[in-house]
């Protein structure tokens, strides 16, 4: 063989040898590219995944949200209604401290009448000209109106509760400067001295010209309850 013939021969083999390593190349690097995208496909389905998850975790903590902002709304609704329900409250805790300065103020202007004043008072007085209405205008209301036009002079009076076995009646008294406590009927402003024992149209002390007859039921006074 020539030395020309030889030369191309190696040339040749050379050539198909470096062919053949750089195939063999590629395709290492073909497979190193394919686990590559194996890799990254599994990474990328897992994080999918977890994307997932967040999504779901957020959408609960979403509902949450929702469902705290609607008990929210709720609990400044009613702490609204309570602050309205507060402030109305103070308004009527004032009004009822300048009440009570008003009728502290007022009795301390009240006095203790003589015992001619009181009579005096109870002469003016026109509630025992009132019709007395069974059920609708009794005693106590005798006795409540004496009170009240009694301080509304200045005058000291206390509606008394006396008590019966069964029942009561209700009168009116003056603590006097000259005869200390002394009680009217209302009805009639007579004087009466009650006593605890004894029957009450017995302590009444009639006008001149009348008299009281024994009621029919048990007036006998249990007790005496004497309010100022």
């Amino acid at each position: 063989m020539s030395k020309k013939l030889i030369a191309a021969l190696v040339l040749l083999t050379l050539g198909l040898v470096f062919c053949g390593i750089g195939w063999r190349l590629n395709r290492i690097d073909l497979e190193a590219s394919n686990l590559k995208l194996l890799v990254l496909e599994n990474q990328l389905g897992n994080t999918h995944n977890e994307l997932e998850q967040v999504r779901a975790d957020l959408s609960g903590t979403l509902n949450e949200l929702g469902h705290t902002y609607g008990y929210l709304t709720e609990v400044e609704a009613e702490l609204k209604t309570t602050n309205e329900e507060l402030l109305i409250t103070r308004e009527e805790l004032i009004e009822t401290r300048e009440r009570l300065s008003v009728v502290k103020s007022e009795r301390l202007r009240l006095y203790n009448p003589t015992l001619k004043e009181a009579i005096q008072f109870l002469a003016e007085d026109r509630t025992d000209s009132n019709p007395y209405v069974e059920d609708e205008y009794v005693c106590s209301h005798f006795a409540a109106d004496v009170n009240n036009n009694a301080e509304k002079l200045g005058i000291r009076c206390a509606f008394v509760d006396v008590r019966f076995p069964a029942s009561g009646h209700a009168i009116v008294a003056f603590d006097t400067v000259d005869e200390g406590i002394v009680f009217f009927d209302p009805i009639t402003d007579d004087r009466v001295r009650p006593v605890i024992g004894k029957e009450y149209w017995q302590c009444v002390e009639p006008k001149p010209g009348y008299y009281y007859e024994k009621p029919t039921f048990d007036d006998t006074i249990t007790d005496i309850v004497i309010v100022w």
